[in-house]
């Protein structure tokens, strides 16, 4: 009951695009590459279309979020056409989001907080882990006297 009656009074801020844009500026200088989802399990039965690597797109809405709406892929098999053996994985990247937290009882203004989610934003092909990978150092020597 308390949430319907803070949605009736309060309004998002007049800049809330602006505070969007400047969040994902900033965060596009500092963000990771890619994220690795170690715990991904692939979907099964695989269908005849996973010849090539395919996704589909679903909408991931949320009102106390902006942007409310984000595109999302998903991958529709676990293994990938051509290198033997191979499996499709998600890719995975942060984006920058505003979480809403509050609504300021003075101003009739909701409150953000800068804040990340992880989507996935398309699938590709990997090749099965073997082993544990080893530290660069590890192959190579430094020739005798050069520290």
């Amino acid at each position: 009951m308390q949430k319907l009656f803070a949605h009736s009074i309060c309004h998002d801020p007049v800049d809330i695009k602006t505070q969007l844009l400047e969040w994902f500026q900033e965060k596009a200088v500092t963000s990771p590459v890619e994220v690795i989802d170690e715990d991904w399990i692939p979907p099964s039965p695989e269908p005849e279309i996973c010849r090539d690597l395919p996704k589909k797109f679903r909408l991931n809405h949320d009102e106390n979020r902006e942007p409310k709406f984000l595109s999302e892929a998903y991958c529709l098999c676990r293994k990938s056409r051509g290198i033997s053996g191979s499996y499709c994985m998600p890719i995975k990247r942060e984006v920058a989001v505003l979480k809403r937290i509050l609504c300021d009882p003075v101003t009739k203004r909701f409150e953000y907080i800068k804040s990340v989610q992880t989507i996935t934003v398309g699938c590709h092909s990997v090749l099965p882990r073997t082993r544990n990978a080893s530290h660069l150092s590890a192959h190579y020597r430094l020739p005798q006297g050069d520290y």
